[in-house]
């Protein structure tokens, strides 16, 4: 399959279909990263929840981008 024929079927795919083709292709793009891969694991360990957020924080996160 050409890169043609590939943007060509994501062009027909839904919102959620899209959310799924674009985290995939995040993944792709840093998996071999270190630097971000560092920073990735570094988030998940901390264990200092005032720098967490709260869902509804999160949601407006998303809402700003």
């Amino acid at each position: 399959m050409s890169i043609e024929e590939i943007k060509r079927e994501i062009t027909v795919l839904s919102h959620a279909e899209l959310n799924e083709v674009t985290a995939f292709l995040f993944h792709l793009r840093h998996r071999n990263d270190p630097d971000f891969q560092q920073t990735v694991e570094a988030r998940s360990n901390d264990l200092d929840k005032s720098n967490w957020l709260t869902p509804e924080e999160f949601e407006c996160e998303l809402k700003k981008r």
